[in-house]
């Protein structure tokens, strides 16, 4: 025998402000797990990369090294990458860049090294070109091409590159045939 009570809930018609209000419930819940699912990937990436320091001192160190003139390590390049790495990179940028990293020292470590930081100068050269020598497809290769590009940036936009670059006021004479001996270094322009 069938129970013959009515269902409120059926029986009931839906009105205009239910219904509105189950609709934004459920376009809320369509976009905010999503958004949900894809924030829960920015947890993982690393937020700074301190503990990398030495190796991309040592790395900036071989792009540019302290000659006469200053090096990129003496120019503060490290401590640019690191701001750069913590302000503009996005989490999976910040990702890929810390497990490129990684790779540096897995190089180093198949050549006999201990880390690529206290490696010998010979060595690092070697796992610089072999990187700068590689393919895209290459576990490293990106990070290198961004810590090679970063390092130019960063000591070009530096004090220390006027040390390293002539400065000549323009304008100048015109002298359209000196020998290089006479001129030296590249000029710098004013607010390059």
């Amino acid at each position: 025998m069938q129970d013959q009570t009515p269902n409120k809930l059926i029986d009931r018609p839906i009105g205009r402000r239910s219904a509105l209000r189950g609709i934004i419930t459920i376009a809320g819940i369509s976009v905010a797990l999503p958004a949900m699912t894809s924030l829960a990937g920015c947890s993982q990436a690393p937020s700074s990369i301190t503990d990398k320091a030495n190796l991309i001192s040592a790395v900036a160190g071989r792009i540019i090294p302290k000659t006469d003139s200053p090096g990129a390590v003496e120019a503060g390049v490290p401590d640019y990458i690191a701001a750069v790495f913590e302000q503009y990179f996005t989490a999976e940028q910040r990702s890929a860049f810390a497990d490129g990293l990684g790779a540096f020292e897995a190089m180093a470590k198949d050549k006999g090294a201990e880390s690529f930081a206290t490696a010998s100068d010979d060595v690092k050269d070697k796992i610089l070109t072999a990187f700068d020598q590689g393919e895209e497809s290459m576990s490293g290769y990106e990070t290198w091409r961004s810590l090679r590009e970063i390092t130019i940036f960063g000591y070009y936009t530096s004090e220390a590159a006027t040390k390293e670059l002539n400065f000549e006021e323009l304008p100048g004479r015109y002298n359209g045939c000196v020998p290089m001996e006479e001129v030296g270094r590249a000029w710098l322009d004013r607010g390059v």
